[in-house]
């Protein structure tokens, strides 16, 4: 990304007359959340700046902390890094939505006692290889696993997780727990969070895959294509 960003951090690009970081927090606003939490790199001080001017100017009605990933451990990692007790959505800084968002609708089943949820989107078979694969029960919406990046042959669903998932308090919890492990704080791997997803389905909690609906589009800006593709899209 460094010959589209030029060193400035890809959560700053601008999408329209915002960029990609503040239609996330914008985002979240819109689906009534109290408040949002940036998990950010020291490394990054660009994104610090901005979310303290936000809060002055266009997030003034909308509480949004920093806090920090001081090692580079993998998304659960950061999500524990996040520091919330509480109910949580979480969304990655480098893909927004286009016709509406699904986290009001995760929200509301995490509200209803859900463990936990994940968005999900229908993929070709052919894109499997670049996401990690839901296997849902099509009747309940309950899931089974999520496959990181498997083939064809290894399950039948289609369903790839879509970039957005929530979290009841319990599951916030045991996502610390399982981050702050000293055996797993030993292994320099990262930690994803489909791997604690599983670990918490085979213990018994209840997660529900939450499809897309029709017109909601996934808008992926983490690559030089995907972003120069967004670029020009009409945003508003």
């Amino acid at each position: 990304m460094m010959a589209v960003t030029g060193g400035m951090p890809k959560e700053l690009l601008p999408l329209g007359s915002r960029c990609v970081l503040a239609r996330i927090i914008e985002e979240a606003r819109e689906a009534g959340f109290d408040g949002a939490v940036v998990v950010n790199a020291r490394s990054k001080p660009e994104v610090d700046e901005a979310v303290l001017k936000w809060s002055t100017t266009m997030f003034a009605d909308f509480p949004v902390r920093i806090e920090y990933q001081d090692e580079a451990r993998g998304l659960a990692h950061a999500v524990a890094a996040a520091r919330v007790d509480d109910d949580a959505v979480i969304m990655v800084g480098d893909v927004v939505y286009g016709g509406g968002s699904p986290i009001e609708r995760m929200a509301n089943l995490i509200h209803r006692g859900i463990d936990g949820c994940v968005a999900v989107e229908a993929v070709q078979e052919a894109q499997m290889h670049l996401y990690g694969i839901v296997d849902v029960d099509e009747a309940s919406g309950s899931i089974s696993r999520i496959l990181e990046k498997p083939s064809p042959d290894q399950t039948a669903s289609r369903w790839a997780v879509a970039s957005r998932w929530a979290f009841s308090k319990q599951s916030m919890a045991y996502i610390g727990d399982y981050c702050s492990d000293p055996v797993r704080l030993a292994n320099p791997k990262e930690i994803f969070l489909t791997e604690i997803i599983n670990a918490a389905i085979a213990l018994g909690m209840d997660y529900k895959a939450v499809a897309l609906q029709p017109g909601q589009e996934r808008i992926d800006c983490g690559g030089v294509a995907e972003y120069e593709a967004a670029k020009r899209m009409r945003w508003n």
